[in-house]
């Protein structure tokens, strides 16, 4: 989320909407945005169904993965692993024209 973060002018030079989703509690996703100073939001999915939607919900966890979605909704790109926490390919894949 940091690396997203110290990030944020190539984001705001796109049309993208840097959102961060995990299976902590909105308290916790709060506690952790403001603890990192985020300037985008968290959304808590506590019972699991957006990760379960998107294949990452493991048994006690969500896979770290990051998405890039279109305007349109599709998925353009999925980094997972050491690769979700760098952010040059995500911001590579947001400054992408279609």
């Amino acid at each position: 989320m940091s690396g997203l973060r110290d990030h944020k002018a190539q984001f705001d030079d796109t049309s993208a909407q840097v959102l961060g989703v995990s299976l902590d509690s909105l308290e916790t996703q709060t506690r952790f945005a403001e603890s990192l100073k985020l300037p985008f939001p968290l959304l808590s999915d506590k019972d699991g169904k957006a990760a379960k939607a998107y294949g990452v919900k493991g048994l006690l966890w969500a896979n770290r993965t990051t998405f890039v979605i279109s305007e349109e909704g599709r998925i353009t790109a999925i980094f997972e692993g050491k690769d979700a926490i760098d952010p040059a390919g995500t911001v590579a894949a947001c400054q992408r024209k279609p």
